[in-house]
Order: structure tokens, then C-alpha cells, then sequence
């Protein structure tokens, strides 16, 4: 059984080595779209992990849907995930068996539960980030989104704006609406967001600084946040911290 994994990435340079550790760990392909971050030289990548150039220099959630839905039709994985730099896809009971049982199933779209995870610190070292960083906050509004789904049964994953939900159809002609009534996966998969990590004062400059490079249609639309970066941070910590437990044992 194979996995792909595709991952959206821009300026998470001190995210990357995590993100390539945790999805080669199972995935047997792993290709990073490049926004225009920083990237170490190939040869530093682990295997089966490729490196796909992407002009992407605006926050554009249509560019970014339009990748979501179609950089992975051609496939010949079982099992494809669409992530963002910051979202990693882990299995309380393991990658293999969990998707081992999705295939039995027949399954189509893994909906997870999401977590948004936290720390005063950024990860360092050489061991996978959930190693390190184990606690997190519940987040089912934002983060269990479907992301995870089976090509052979899908035809078209219709991801929309911010993946929080998905108009699928798959190839025998049925549709799905993966949304909020959707149930959890069984067995569980978590998507754990690595977004609220570091120092305050360093999370509001990346929130500032993706306001500042916010398209037209963001604008227009208000997807995305448009407060001052320390205002939304103080708002994304009173939602966390009184919902703060160990997610990862």
C-alpha cells in the first residue's frame, strides 16, 4: 500500500526538517510545493522527496485551492494527503495499520480530529516534532479537515477555501459533502497544527507579515486573519491555554 503526501510550503524553514522526518516516515513519496521559502540544497532531503518549484509570492487561497485539488491526480498511491508546512498528519495507533484498516473499509475521506499545538519554545534536535512538543488544545472547528482521501475511490477531492471542508465525487459517480456533520475517522487521525510555537512577539510577525502579502480576492473575501499579529495571538492563547492537555503520549 503506497502513500503520497503533498505539502504547501512558504517561510516554515525552521519547520522543515520536522516536516520531512514525519512524512517520509511513512509516505512513500513526499513532494513539496515551494512557495518561495528557503530550502537547504537537495541533497540533504531524505528519499523519495521531491522539490517542485511553485510562483506563489501572495497569501492566495484560490491559487492555493486550485494546487490543493489537482497536484495529485495522476497518482498511483493508494492514499494521498494535501497538508500545509505546518500541519502533520500522525496515527495514535500507527500509520500503517490505520490506513490498512481505511483500505479494508473502502474508505474515501478521512476526516481527523484536529489540535492545535503549543509551546513557549521552538522545536530543536534531531527526533520528530511531536517528540518534543507533546500538548495541544482540541480544534475541531479549524483543523479536522479532510485532507487525507483514497485516489482510487476519488475522482475529484473539491477541497474549498482554508481545505475545511470538501465536495468530493468519486469515480462511481457518487458525491460526498465532507463537512462539519461528518464522521471522525475510526480508527482515529489526528492533524496537529504547528502554528503556535515560539515566542509571541515572532507568531504576530508571520501573521503581519502574510497580511502584508495578501492578495486581492483575500482582501475582498476576509479569508485569513486581518487583525494586528499580537491581538490575534493574545485571542489564539485565551482559546488554547484553558484547553491545554497532552495530545501525543
Amino acid at each position: 500500500m503506497k502513500a503520497e503526501v503533498h505539502v504547501l510550503y512558504f517561510y516554515e524553514h525552521w519547520l522543515f526538517p520536522y516536516i520531512l522526518r514525519h512524512y517520509t516516515s511513512f509516505a512513500d513519496k513526499v513532494v513539496v510545493h515551494d512557495g518561495g521559502g528557503k530550502l537547504p540544497p537537495e541533497r540533504y532531503f531524505p528519499a523519495r522527496t521531491f522539490v517542485v518549484p511553485w510562483d506563489c509570492p501572495e497569501v492566495n487561497d484560490l491559487k492555493y485551492m486550485e494546487l490543493r485539488n489537482n497536484c495529485w491526480k495522476g497518482t498511483d498511491a493508494d492514499w494521498v494527503a494535501v497538508v500545509d508546512a505546518d500541519e502533520f498528519i500522525w496515527f495514535p495507533w500507527g500509520a500503517e495499520p490505520t490506513l490498512g484498516v481505511y483500505e479494508k473499509l473502502g474508505a474515501a475521506v478521512i476526516k481527523p480530529h484536529g489540535f492545535e499545538m503549543f509551546s513557549e519554545a521552538l522545536p530543536d534536535g534531531p527526533g520528530q516534532i511531536y517528540d518534543q512538543i507533546k500538548m495541544g488544545a482540541p480544534d475541531d472547528k479549524w483543523y479536522a479537515k479532510p485532507v487525507l482521501f483514497s485516489p482510487k475511490r476519488v475522482r475529484e477531492i473539491g477541497l474549498g477555501v482554508g481545505s475545511h471542508e470538501a465536495d468530493a465525487r468519486l469515480h462511481d459517480g457518487r458525491r460526498m459533502h465532507v463537512g462539519k456533520e461528518w464522521p471522525f475517522a475510526s480508527p482515529p487521525a489526528y492533524l496537529l497544527h504547528y502554528h503556535q510555537l515560539g515566542p509571541a512577539e515572532a507568531i504576530a510577525a508571520r501573521y503581519d507579515g502574510n497580511v502584508q502579502r495578501m492578495c486581492v480576492a483575500n482582501k475582498v473575501n476576509r479569508w485569513g486573519n486581518f487583525k494586528p499579529g499580537m491581538e490575534h495571538v493574545a485571542e489564539k492563547r485565551a482559546a488554547i491555554l484553558p484547553h491545554l492537555r497532552q495530545v501525543i503520549p
